[in-house]
């Protein structure tokens, strides 16, 4: 059938249709319900593209929720990986400091201990000088150095390493002008240690009696009256003490080793 025909037919169709309509009432009610069925179905139709794009949207909703979700989910395991990350870098660091720490401890221990066998070298050897000296056998030291001996002694005796030989004064002689001591015009020996803005007067004997204590306390006063010394000190060595002797030292201000 060709396209004309068919219009010539859809316009008699709409020409003749009004007439129907109003003159056939059953013609009426059964256009009525095609047209019924027809518009129905279009609104099916429409409401199921409704649907469907409702349905969409809210897909196209949850995908971008789940979108905004995953990253960021996967903005907090990248955080987490960079704090997992700094803090296995500050346990890293840390171990290396500690590492270093122990080392440095480890030689620090090293040279300590080195430095307390020499000490140790040293004390044997100026406990050997002590036991020289106050045994009485200088007599035969066959050349050995008086003032190492002695200055062995002090440092034995009282502990203190500052003490050299050569800031040891052996036998000063010392004039009693005014009999402070004894008669005037006698002539006294006194040993005497000075170091700086510091001097000590010091007598060693192996053994000793309170009396020894008195007379050495008038020598030295004598000495340190005549010789002018700085910040003195009084102090007496011996082997052998007892509780008179400590108390008497403690009185006249002497040190008693």
């Amino acid at each position: 059938m060709s396209v004309l025909l068919i219009k010539e037919e859809e316009r008699h169709i709409l020409k003749v249709l009004p007439i129907l309509l109003r003159q056939d009432h059953k013609f009426q009610t059964e256009v009525y319900s095609v047209l019924s069925e027809t518009f129905a179905a279009k609104k099916d139709f429409e409401r199921t593209l409704e649907e469907l794009r409702v349905s969409r949207e809210e897909w196209n909703k949850r995908f971008e929720e789940m979108r905004q979700e995953s990253n960021k989910r996967f903005e907090e395991w990248n955080k987490r990986s960079e704090e997992w990350n700094k803090r296995f870098e500050e346990m890293r660091q840390e171990s290396n400091k500690r590492s270093e720490e122990w080392n440095k401890r480890f030689e620090e221990m090293r040279q300590e201990s080195n430095k307390r066998s020499e000490e140790a070298k040293e004390e044997r050897k100026d406990l050997k000088d002590w036991v020289w000296k106050v045994v009485g056998g200088l007599q035969g030291r066959a050349g050995r150095n008086l003032e190492d001996v002695i200055a062995g002694t002090l440092r034995v005796a009282l502990k203190r390493r500052d003490v050299k030989p050569e800031n040891l004064k052996l036998r000063q002689k010392i004039i009693d002008n005014k009999g402070f001591v004894g008669p005037k015009g006698r002539e006294y020996e006194i040993d005497i240690w000075v170091h700086n803005s510091e001097s000590m007067v010091f007598e060693i004997k192996s053994y000793a009696e309170e009396e020894d204590v008195l007379r050495f306390n008038d020598k030295a006063g004598l000495a340190i009256e005549k010789l002018k010394l700085s910040n003195p000190s009084k102090v007496f060595i011996t082997l052998q003490k007892n509780r008179e002797m400590t108390n008497i030292c403690k009185e006249l201000g002497v040190e008693l080793v």
